[in-house]
């Protein structure tokens, strides 16, 4: 804006704005011409880029799918595209559409099926007057750290990937009564 106020206002030539702009003169004779054809200084871009390969139907379904698994794989996610929507697209456009999307990849908290808030809460208040060396906990075999489960999930920027497993294979024996005998 500042060439056509100094073109058209002060009425200067086109050398004489290029040395008070430090601009090169093409660059103000580009801008004079393009106000004289269109009254703006810059025409509207044809073309943003390549058009994308996934349309906004096949993010949200690749949305869905994570949602539902937060811990898929990429081949995965390529071969449910193919299946559903029959679209053939590369590991690298996947990537970066989730990326475009905000989504990130973490290490994945697990987050046991069994977990039952009002067990938690009677066994805490059943438990909380006795003393500490009283307690002797029994039956911890049942949680494997070193399972089958995958370690990295997908999840939206700043939050955790979270996905729910269930620890507890084969039958759990529970110690219901301790009783102790003092000598």
């Amino acid at each position: 804006m500042r060439v056509i106020y100094q073109a058209y206002t002060l009425e200067k030539p086109s050398p004489d704005i290029a040395r008070d702009l430090n601009m090169p003169p093409r660059v103000v004779q580009r801008v004079k011409r393009t106000w004289a054809e269109i009254g703006d200084v810059c025409r509207d871009r044809r073309h943003k880029g390549r058009a994308p390969m996934l349309s906004p139907a096949n993010s949200k379904f690749m949305l869905a799918l994570i949602e539902h698994t937060p811990d898929i794989y990429l081949d995965e996610i390529q071969e449910q595209l193919f299946t559903q929507h029959d679209l053939d697209v590369s590991l690298a456009t996947i990537r970066r559409t989730l990326h475009h999307i905000t989504e990130t990849a973490w290490k994945l908290s697990r987050q046991a099926a069994e977990r039952c808030a009002e067990a938690r809460r009677d066994f805490l208040m059943e438990i909380g007057n006795e003393p500490a060396s009283r307690i002797v906990c029994a039956d911890e075999s049942a949680v494997n750290i070193l399972t089958s489960y995958r370690r990295n999930g997908w999840s939206l920027k700043g939050l955790r990937a979270r996905k729910c497993c269930c620890f507890v294979r084969g039958t759990r024996c529970v110690i219901s009564k301790l009783s102790l005998i003092y000598c």
